[in-house]
């Protein structure tokens, strides 16, 4: 059984900068197949733009986001009408299955991670026996749809098999890098415990943290070191610092084995806060950057969001990232159903206080599988998914109109990047080195010029 899995050309801010990691998720599953004595193939389509024959693959798996669905859904039009099995899976296929098994091009949509279930779906059609007895699938069968009920979720991550990233052409992804070092992705853990009200990823990869031991983790750091070469690396875990313990042993094992390399994470702000000595061994083990969800300035926002944390932490992580020499890149999430435009201004205004080296600022987006979106659904107004990209106002929001909110967003990029001297000058040398302000411009009046 010759098997295809395929990731849609990739949007967002990351890819209008040129910046393209590998479908580390895809490469996860594919080695899986391959264990089980697949013949597999793998096709990013943000590099690779071949010419592909459908035709000659029994099985195509694709998976999906939600700003990428049409893309998916075209890809699975063209594999069902040269006759191969389609699957789609990712985290939001997973959320809108049934719809998708409706059209007729996909027979079966996988829940949650996919390494198990995806193999296990494809020993059921070799063998003909009933995929609809696998657990995490919503299937087509000839009594219709099947849901088969909540995926079984892999308790030992360390017997996964490390991504095969011997399926890609690694040299396509050259532009991703940290400072000058070229950078590979590693994912350490899965899932978490965390529920905040806009993110689907406890529902999508469960809501217990599982993570690699150490050891596991500083095996695949010596492969991308020595192996392959990276010098860098960014965790891309949601909740990579879910154990202290646990980024103490890693960082000592980097140490101890004179490993050179930089990297960058995901961290909340309470851990932060909570952890100094933390965040202290991890500048010295190569902790460069940061990515930190402060969200809001609003606690009663932070309150609606669940998000767990203060304004204050925030206040306190980022003082203890500085001190430590390293970037900070903190998020911002703006639009919240309750939220004013004096709430707005006062987030705005706490990002330019903060004055982490970069600030993301995103417009509140309910994405199928969250809180948000079920208590949004009603009020939401643009029915093309591509746009669900945090940068458009996909809902209408209960006191400011669409086009106004759009406007706080640029607004609200503006602020930040003119927030003293020393930044508008670095942020004109960013645009002079790239294309992406051009991109950027045109993207932001286009915005308000559809609406």
């Amino acid at each position: 059984m010759r098997v295809l899995l395929l990731n849609p050309a990739a949007t967002g801010t990351f890819h209008v900068m040129g910046i393209v990691f590998p479908p580390l998720g895809l490469l996860y599953v594919a080695a899986a197949v391959r264990d089980r004595g697949y013949e597999v193939e793998v096709v990013d389509r943000t590099v690779d733009f071949r010419k592909i024959d459908f035709a000659s693959f029994d099985v195509v798996g694709i998976h999906s986001d939600t700003t990428r669905f049409k893309k998916a859904l075209e890809l699975a039009r063209r594999a069902n009408a040269a006759g191969a099995k389609v699957v789609m899976g990712g985290p939001h296929p997973c959320f809108v299955a049934r719809e998708i098994l409706a059209t007729g091009v996909v027979d079966a949509v996988v829940r949650g991670e996919g390494d198990k279930t995806f193999a296990d779906l494809l020993d059921a059609w070799k063998h003909g026996s009933g995929a609809a007895l696998l657990p995490g699938l919503t299937v087509a069968t000839s009594q219709g749809v099947v849901d088969t009920g909540d995926p079984v979720r892999i308790r030992d991550v360390d017997s996964l098999p490390f991504p095969a990233r011997d399926l890609i052409d690694l040299s396509r992804y050259t532009k991703a890098r940290l400072g000058y070092r070229p950078l590979a992705t590693i994912h350490t853990s899965r899932g978490c415990p965390y529920r905040c009200r806009f993110c689907s990823s406890s529902r999508f990869d469960g809501a217990k943290w599982r993570a690699r031991s150490s050891e596991s983790v500083l095996a695949e750091l010596e492969h991308l070191v020595g192996d392959l070469g990276y010098k860098a690396v960014a965790f891309v875990d949601d909740n990579f610092a879910g154990s202290p313990e646990r980024i103490h042993k890693i960082c000592d094992g980097i140490l101890k084995k004179g490993l050179d390399i930089h990297w960058w994470c995901f961290c909340r702000v309470d851990t932060v806060a909570h952890y100094p000595e933390m965040v202290q061994h991890m500048a010295e083990a190569g902790a460069r950057s940061v990515f930190i969800g402060v969200e809001t300035s609003s606690s009663g926002v932070l309150d609606h969001f669940h998000k767990g944390i203060s304004a204050g932490q925030a206040r306190e992580a980022v003082r203890i990232l500085k001190r430590n020499g390293i970037k900070i890149w903190a998020s911002y999430i703006l639009g919240a159903p309750e939220e004013t435009r004096t709430d707005i201004r006062s987030t705005i205004r706490f990002a330019c206080e903060l004055d982490s080296d970069i600030a993301q600022f995103t417009l509140l987006t309910p994405y199928p599988g969250t809180e948000l979106y079920e208590e949004l659904k009603d009020t939401i107004t643009e029915k093309d998914w591509s746009k669900f990209d945090g940068v458009h106002a996909v809902y209408q929001h209960p006191r400011i109109p669409r086009v106004e909110m759009q406007m706080w967003h640029i607004g609200a990029n503006a602020a930040f990047c003119f927030r003293h001297r020393r930044s508008a000058v670095n942020f004109f040398r960013f645009l002079a080195n790239r294309n992406y302000g051009a991109q950027l411009v045109s993207r932001a009046l286009g915005l308000v010029g559809n609406r």
